[in-house]
């Protein structure tokens, strides 16, 4: 009887250690799966891979130099869940060639006034092209005909936007107010006048320091200079 339960005993040790034995040769944990997520190496934001890279600011400042003349318009990523935001680039506006702001539509009047007698203005040309250090009040004067009449005419809103060139309408039934303006000279004439370097460099600039003056008529009264002459500072010349 003792020799049965001795038996036992050890058959029951050998399972135990068969048991645990096995138990070792058992992993712990699995090793976690790994899961390669795709980067998208154009951004580092969460933009989706596959969608398209679209203009930065940068570049679309860039480009609306290159295409001044028309419109551009940029579409911008569209955002998650809304719609595609557009922006519309407005075009520069060009200004015509050669433009003029400064307020030189008045000149200064010598210290007692001209004296000299009004010269007829003649026959008055339909139209007229403004030429170099020439402005609308200028042939205003020299055509007899009101500045306001003048700026209507030729669609100005400014006699101080002006620029060689120009074509003016010259208004047929008007006539230079005296009463408000005073006198179509600007200047005593005849007289001896020496460029001074102040937009009189042309025969056109002289004529208009004296207002009633024609360029036509300085040049018959000065031997060696024309219409197209450029003056030089100090340069004398007889006015009619």
């Amino acid at each position: 009887m003792a020799g049965m339960k001795r038996g036992a005993l050890v058959a029951s040790t050998w399972m135990l250690g068969a048991v645990l034995l096995a138990a070792c040769n058992q992993p712990y944990s699995q090793a976690p799966v790994v899961t390669n997520t795709p980067i998208d190496p154009n951004s580092l934001f969460a933009t989706p891979v596959g969608n398209a890279t679209e203009l930065s600011p940068v570049e679309i400042f860039a480009s609306q130099t290159a295409q001044v003349a028309n419109p551009v318009t940029a579409v911008g990523a569209t955002p998650t869940g809304g719609a595609a935001v557009t922006a519309t680039i407005t075009p520069f506006v060009s200004l015509p060639s050669n433009p003029a702001a400064s307020p030189t539509s008045t000149l200064a009047v010598p210290a007692g006034g001209p004296t000299s007698t009004p010269v007829p203005s003649g026959p008055k040309p339909p139209s007229y092209v403004l030429q170099e250090e020439e402005f609308p009040y200028c042939i205003a004067r020299r055509f007899n005909v009101s500045p306001a009449d003048l700026l209507q005419a030729s669609n100005l809103t400014s006699p101080d936007i002006y620029y060689a060139g120009m074509q003016l309408t010259i208004p047929q039934n008007s006539v230079w107010p005296v009463q408000d303006l005073g006198p179509r000279a600007l200047r005593n004439h005849p007289a001896t006048y020496t460029v001074t370097g102040d937009a009189d460099f042309t025969v056109h600039g002289v004529a208009c320091r004296f207002g009633d003056v024609t360029p036509d008529a300085i040049v018959a009264a000065n031997s060696g200079i024309s219409l197209g002459s450029t003056l030089s500072v100090g340069q004398s010349l007889t006015i009619p």
